[in-house]
């Protein structure tokens, strides 16, 4: 199942390369490796975007293109992977790795009125940020590992499933076959 995901995704190569964002790497994209569909390319790609999706900067997509081409890595699993932080996913998200770092540096917690304004960050951040930024990382980390465990192993089990079912297609046929 996550091959075809990704596969799919690869396929549409081509309006890749004539998205906006992608112009300036136009060049490397030509390579196959950032397009190809082996399963630890596929799953470090992904948890490098899970681990991305919990860094509290607007532009998710353009720093998951940039560290999957620098670490040679599937570049539409990893813009994949961002897609966890999105307008729905972001408050909890960041509410969570507050909360978590606040416990893990053993700071009290404060309730916050969370706005996406520079107002917001220029104020109401500035207490938070140390426990905001530790939950974020532990959470990214976490997320990036589950992540390559779960599509790794989804992965897995398609392609034993798969293979089960040449195989006793194959055997059928050939017992079909012996008892003609």
């Amino acid at each position: 199942m996550p091959r075809r995901v990704f596969k799919t995704l690869s396929r549409q190569r081509h309006r890749w390369n004539d998205r906006w964002f992608m112009r300036p790497f136009r060049l490397l994209l030509e390579e196959s490796v950032y397009w190809s569909l082996n399963r630890r390319n596929v799953t470090r790609a992904f948890a490098l975007g899970l681990l991305i999706a919990f860094i509290p900067i607007p532009v998710h997509f353009l720093l998951a293109t940039v560290l999957a081409l620098s670490f040679r890595l599937n570049v539409p699993a990893a813009i994949f992977g961002t897609f966890l932080a999105n307008p729905l996913t972001m408050v909890p998200m960041y509410m969570g790795a507050y909360w978590l770092g606040s416990h893990l540096l053993g700071i009290t917690t404060h309730p916050i009125a969370f706005a996406m304004t520079w107002e917001w960050l220029t104020t109401q951040l500035l207490p938070i940020w140390k426990p905001f930024l530790l939950g974020c990382l532990v959470l990214g980390a976490i997320s990036a590992l589950i992540g390559y465990a779960v599509v790794g192993g989804m992965w897995h089990l398609s392609l034993v499933l798969k293979y089960h079912e040449r195989k006793g297609g194959s055997a059928l046929k050939a017992s079909a076959k012996a008892e003609k």
